[in-house]
């Protein structure tokens, strides 16, 4: 009898737990296989232009039909992508496009039989719907964000100038979601030729981001608007490790201090919300009702978030700074913390940032 209760027992026991175990095998082997794909994916090959350098013709052949391209392409700086020192597959236009000889075949064939009076022959070729799209060249508007951008990065994510600032696009906000090179950029028609731009900053910016905008139409901003900044100034557009893929962060300091040098330090008292989360802590950095980008109206008020003057309360117990001595009267003559403490940045010389 009690083998039977034991026996029992274990029957319950292995049958509860094999839909676990179930449940866990099939996870495991979701998780595998999109590791897998994942894996296959990062292996693919980026380029999606057939490169076969026996197929290209030169763009001085394209540039036969396609006068007004050639012609705003002479005046960018991808016309250096003619000269000598470039490998087959990264000449001209048939480096983004593809080789061009099926191409030319295809029209040359069709021209060619209008000349000898065969239109019916050359419409039937035009309608030969295999055969047009044989001879079609890569079009950019045909593709992935992905992929268009995989094709641009093939030169500027290599040796190509000032290839250091696209070495993380790939991880970048703006490829993340979905933005490729030719939503800010036009190879043969931008309105800009510097930087290939479509729109100049901070217009070409603000398409996308309307509540920086909208931020720096406020009474204190940074002199965007103006034009005595620009975006870029701050972030590299072609993404970094910082968050909002700021300027000089994964150097060791921030954008802020390029242009407030006197802030940069080091200084031998520091004042913890600059080195823990910088400028930010403070001010906010597009545009603020508040003088100089303050995030409150008053100063006090912005020093006591994180000198709490709450009484009874100890200071370790808040994990926050010291809270006001119990002397001052921050409603009355200490109600401006600068008043004193006016090197706020950091101080080499007193503790409490007096001087």
């Amino acid at each position: 009898m009690k083998n039977i209760k034991i026996a029992t027992i274990l029957l319950f026991a292995v049958a509860a737990i094999i839909p676990v175990i179930s449940m866990r095998v099939t996870a495991l082997t979701k998780s595998t296989a999109k590791a897998d794909a994942v894996e296959s994916a990062d292996k693919a090959p980026n380029n999606t232009v057939p490169q076969d350098p026996g197929k290209f013709v030169g763009s001085d052949r394209c540039a036969e039909c396609h006068t007004n391209q050639a012609a705003h392409f002479a005046l960018t700086a991808h016309r250096k992508m003619s000269s000598g020192g470039f490998s087959a597959e990264m000449v001209g236009c048939e480096a983004c496009h593809g080789g061009a000889r099926d191409h030319l075949g295809y029209y040359a064939a069709a021209q060619k039989l209008i000349a000898d009076g065969k239109d019916a022959e050359a419409q039937a070729l035009y309608a030969d719907q295999a055969k047009a799209d044989a001879a079609k060249m890569l079009s950019f508007d045909g593709l992935s964000a992905a992929a268009s951008t995989a094709i641009c990065l093939k030169c500027h994510e290599s040796s190509q100038g000032r290839s250091e600032e696209r070495f993380n696009f790939r991880r970048s906000e703006h490829f993340r979601h979905g933005v490729a090179c030719i939503d800010c950029h036009s190879s043969h028609s931008p309105k800009r030729t510097e930087f290939l731009l479509k729109e100049s900053q901070p217009e070409g910016c603000y398409k996308c981001h309307q509540d920086q905008k909208a931020s720096f139409a406020r009474p204190f901003h940074h002199k965007v608007p103006e034009g005595g900044m620009k975006c870029s100034d701050c972030h590299n557009q072609h993404g970094g490790f910082p968050e909002q893929a700021a300027e000089n962060l994964c150097r060791g300091e921030s954008p802020c201090l390029k242009c407030h040098t006197d802030k940069a330090g080091p200084f031998a008292y520091e004042h913890a919300p600059i080195k823990v989360e910088g400028c930010q802590a403070c001010h906010t950095p597009h545009g603020s009702n508040n003088p100089r980008l303050l995030k409150r109206n008053e100063i006090r008020f912005l020093c006591l978030e994180c000198h709490s003057n709450t009484p009874g309360i100890p200071v370790e117990d808040t994990g926050v700074g010291p809270g006001a001595p119990s002397f001052h009267d921050i409603n009355g003559r200490h109600r401006s913390c600068l008043t004193c403490h006016v090197t706020i940045h950091g101080s080499n010389s007193h503790p409490a940032f007096f001087r």
